[in-house]
């Protein structure tokens, strides 16, 4: 075999193995590539649903912040809030409720309440979850949410 025959082989073999490697992850489990959602490694449904029961009850003993629950239908909370996070970590839930800004705009929150909810809901997903990550990550989408919780979100030229 001459130099140049040796070296078509050699492209040819790179790209079957290349094409190779690429079909068996297309066709392999997406979730074995990805790792596991957000949403599962936070105990999925069940998981979640008894993170948000105990995230209303620290609410609910929190000075800062409990009279905000004084006339609320705590069930029907707790629906919005597990379909709200179930859907945002990667779920299979849909959620229909209101955005976190028209929910939240008439509460008239301060930095502080802000701050002390967050700080209930990580206590919440701590004593569920026992992963750092996990809890980081929820924390880094709680603050990502701030500006539409408190009214702040920027908007572009068309107002959307």
């Amino acid at each position: 075999m001459n130099w140049k025959t040796l070296r078509i082989v050699g492209v040819c073999t790179l790209v079957i193995a290349s094409n190779m490697i690429t079909m068996s992850v297309l066709a392999g489990d997406e979730e074995a590539v990805a790792g596991p959602t957000l949403y599962e490694r936070m105990g999925s449904s069940d998981g979640i649903t008894q993170i948000v029961e105990d995230l209303i009850a620290l609410h609910q003993k929190n000075p800062a912040i409990s009279h905000y629950f004084d006339d609320v239908d705590l069930d029907r909370l707790a629906t919005n809030v597990v379909a709200f996070l179930v859907a945002g970590t990667g779920g299979p839930a849909n959620y229909e409720g209101r955005d976190m800004t028209s929910t939240h705009s008439e509460m008239g929150l301060s930095v502080a309440d802000f701050d002390s909810a967050v700080a209930d809901v990580l206590t919440a997903v701590k004593s569920n979850v026992n992963d750092d990550d996990v809890v980081a990550e929820v924390a880094a989408i709680l603050e990502s949410l701030r500006p539409a919780v408190m009214g702040t979100a920027v908007t572009d030229s068309a107002g959307s």
